[in-house]
């Protein structure tokens, strides 16, 4: 038997009653609306580390194989994001890998 993500991401089928109770709630529903901000603001939060290695041109203090991980961390997350369709997970994850790639490479370079 061979893994196909394809297969994978179009074999798993929402419990749809599960999903109308769900966001029946009103506080659900203003979760579900709130995330999208988590998913794009968190991974902006890296920022300033990214542009304090960038223009100070030092990564000293900064962990290459804490960073490597992260990244691995968020590619897995992002497979899974793709694998369930969810957006903000997929969003997210995204960002965090184009937020954690500049702070992997100026480690590297300085």
């Amino acid at each position: 038997m061979s893994f196909s993500l394809h297969h994978f991401i179009h074999s798993h089928e929402v419990d749809q009653e599960k999903h109308e109770r769900l966001h029946a709630k009103r506080y659900v529903r203003f979760i579900d609306k709130a995330v999208y901000l988590v998913a794009i603001f968190g991974p902006l939060m890296t920022i300033p580390q990214v542009l304090t290695i960038w223009i100070s041109q030092n990564a000293e203090d900064v962990s290459l194989l804490t960073w490597v991980l992260y990244t691995l961390t968020a590619i897995f997350w992002l497979l899974y994001g793709i694998a369930h369709r969810n957006k903000p997970i997929i969003i997210s994850n995204i960002l965090w890998v184009a937020m954690e790639i500049p702070v992997i490479v100026g480690t590297i370079i300085y």
